[in-house]
Formats: C-alpha cells, structure tokens, sequence
C-alpha cells in the first residue's frame, strides 16, 4: 500500500493493538476491518523501489562509498564541532518554507532514488 495510503500503516498498528487489548474472539471484527482497509486501499510500490535504487547504487559504487556531509553528522564533541561537523545545518521546523540545503554527499548529487533506474 506504501504511500498510495499513509494511513495503512497506522491501521495495521492499530488492530495490532486492538487485538493484544481485546483478545479472540472479539478482535476477529478488528481483524476483518483491517484486512477489508487494506483490500479497498490504493496500492504502491514507490517507496521499494525507491529503496531499492538506493541499495543497488551503493552496491554497484566503485571505489569508497561517498562521506555524509559534514553538516549532517552529528557533533557531539568539541573536536568534532572544530571539524566543522553539523556547520551550517538549517532545521526544517526552524523555517517557515522550504529549506534550500543539500543532503546527498557530492558524488551523488542529482541523483533521483523515485526514478528507475537504468540497468
């Protein structure tokens, strides 16, 4: 179902819920709910496939694979912050609009892991 209906997910939690409070054979409609929301639900498979291009680019990557951004890693040390680690990050709730900021290493930039991949 994947992003097709974001809500399956919390559905799928929900009667999991259900049925660990309730117990048979009362969560038998909770159950049958979740299978019928799940049955009616839109499907996709973009999330798995955008995944998998991400997992397939770093198998096939020659060479040692690209170092995340200095302004995304953490910097929980005063050596680390010196490095310049976590510098210039803007956090998103931070902002009103979008945020202009890279986040793939530079090797990678461009890359769209939402579009097929040529083989």
């Amino acid at each position: 179902i994947g992003l097709a209906d974001p809500l399956a997910l919390t559905q799928a939690v929900a009667a999991y819920q259900g049925c660990h409070f309730i117990g048979m054979p009362e969560c038998e409609v909770i159950l049958a709910q979740c299978v019928v929301y799940f049955a009616r639900a839109p499907k996709s498979i973009e999330v798995y496939r955008a995944y998998g291009n991400v997992k397939e680019c770093l198998r096939t990557h020659t060479g040692p694979l690209p170092p995340v951004p200095l302004h995304l890693r953490n910097a929980p040390t005063r050596l680390m912050k010196n490095l310049g680690y976590g510098k210039g990050y803007k956090y998103n709730p931070m902002y009103k609009g979008p945020v202009e900021q890279d986040y793939l290493p530079e090797e990678l930039k461009g890359t769209n892991f939402f579009k097929e991949r040529e083989t």
